[in-house]
């Protein structure tokens, strides 16, 4: 009887395959780096073909290296970038336009146009660029009226094509960050027909942890069950045991993501955003998300974009190489300002350079600059929900915390003890916990048992250290922010 599950991590930058056994134990991991494609300022597009040639690409290698073959996986969780969209046809399961990717810009203008009209939405949704994608599809409201058309989170059709076309489905945690979800149960059906949008083109929406139907053998090589889906952010929360009114988590990936459990309450917060922990049954948990757009993307931009660094990989100890950032600051926003300000239009910032500033500099200065907003937008969580219980120790997750020095500037200008989970791929264990909850293997308490801590971080800096340091980079960076 088969008894590892597999989780697929369908990322910004990168697909990742996770492959769990019964215990809970991650046996191996692939991942694939996806291409990201810049058509114009502010767009930021993907190929729907080359994620997908990612997923069986990762599956295989996870597999291989796990011994395993697809018949040794009883249940499949599936975890998503949540807010980036795509449309394909529903007979064919081709794409019809490249993916829009959460970052993209282009849905600034109908994003106001909602908000204006008491809509609580922001401009990464999908909400604010569905029309567009749809009116740039030859007939495409024709064909949609006719229920040929699609739409979906990256998981939603990565799935479709799992089961052959058989599935079309996101749970509400990923519906909570499309838009479209109506803070009650389901999809928000008046702004769809305003938009003249068809209810064909929508998924159906079921529980965080159920079965959504099996694989194509054809496919995977076994008809396996998809066990769960999960939004990305959502699935780190389950994975580092925040089942409480209270406990959140910072997952540094391409963004920096601050969630915190409020429970079955939804709660609002000065640029932070409520969306849905997970559902299941009757029964609805709720967060409190404030996001800093760019984390771990300004890492890779100043080795593949600037070229400052030969890779990501090497920033920790250039960044060692001087005691101090020598005066530069940098403020990182390449998509945008988010919470707690909400500013799309805001670009990055590298000041106070001068003739003795060298690269190791301006390194230091981008994991303060990371470790500065991820500060500010914790803490105004906490002053716009003071009922909220601030934490003693930050739980954290993702990629870019395998950076230990960014982890310790990280607890140093928090003042905060910051707790790296063991898992790094949370978002992926997460998923796959959901999917063993669905499999029977275990309950929803699972992630909490589960959780282990790799690496405690203590803050180094004094509090008169820390305050003056906050302060000035705020001081510095305020007259870059429009």
């Amino acid at each position: 009887m088969p008894d590892c599950i597999l989780a697929l991590d369908l990322g910004t930058t990168s697909v990742r395959a996770m492959v769990v056994d019964a215990s809970g134990k991650p046996l191996s991991i692939a991942m694939r780096s996806n291409k990201m494609d810049y058509p114009a300022p502010g767009l930021v597009e993907q190929d729907p073909e080359n994620l997908w040639t990612n997923v069986l690409d990762a599956k295989k290698q996870a597999l291989a290296d796990a011994r395993l073959t697809p018949a040794d996986i009883c249940t499949i969780g599936v975890a998503a970038q949540r807010a980036s969209l795509v449309v394909w046809d529903k007979k064919t399961l081709l794409p019809l336009a490249p993916i829009i990717s959460w970052q993209d810009l282009r849905g600034i203008e109908a994003a106001e146009v909602l908000q204006a009209d008491g809509h609580l939405v922001t401009h990464q949704m999908a909400v604010t660029k569905l029309e567009s994608v749809i009116d740039g599809i030859d007939n495409g409201r024709a064909r949609m009226r006719a229920g040929q058309l699609a739409w979906g989170n990256v998981d939603t059709f990565v799935i479709a094509r799992l089961t052959g076309g058989r599935t079309h489905a996101m749970d509400l945690s990923q519906l909570s960050a499309t838009g479209y979800f109506n803070y009650v149960d389901g999809l928000n059906e008046g702004l769809i027909l305003a938009q003249n949008l068809d209810l064909s083109l929508f998924p159906s929406i079921g529980d965080t942890a159920q079965n959504y139907g099996d694989t194509a053998l054809e496919i995977f090589g076994a008809q396996t069950m998809i066990g769960a889906i999960v939004a990305d952010q959502q699935g780190a929360m389950i994975a580092q045991g925040c089942n409480k009114v209270g406990l959140g988590k910072v997952t540094y990936g391409t963004s920096g993501t601050i969630d915190i459990n409020t429970g079955t309450e939804i709660k609002l917060a000065g640029g932070a955003y409520p969306m849905v922990l997970r559902n299941q049954g009757e029964q609805i948990e709720y967060l409190l998300e404030g996001m800093v757009i760019t984390a771990g993307a300004m890492f890779d931009w100043l080795a593949g974009g600037l070229e400052l660094v030969e890779s990501s990989q090497e920033t920790a100890a250039i960044a060692a190489s001087v005691p101090d950032s020598g005066g530069v600051f940098v403020l990182p926003a390449l998509q945008g300002l988010g919470s707690p300000y909400g500013n799309p239009e805001q670009r990055a910032v590298i000041g106070g350079l001068s003739r003795g500033s060298t690269k190791g500099h301006v390194v230091r200065a981008a994991f303060e600059g990371v470790a500065s907003r991820v500060r500010e937008a914790f803490d105004q969580v906490y002053v716009d929900a003071p009922e909220l219980e601030r934490p003693q120790s930050l739980r954290v997750d993702g990629g870019a915390t395998r950076n230990n020095m960014l982890m310790q500037i990280q607890a140093d200008i928090l003042g905060l003890p910051v707790e790296r989970h063991a898992v790094a791929e949370a978002t992926a264990l997460g998923a796959a916990i959901c999917a063993g909850e669905t499999a029977g293997m275990w309950d929803a308490e699972m992630g909490a048992s589960l959780r282990r801590v790799d690496r405690t971080f203590e803050p180094q800096w004094s509090d008169d250290q820390r305050e003056s340091f906050f302060e000035n980079w705020r001081q510095a960076t305020a007259s870059s922010v429009n």
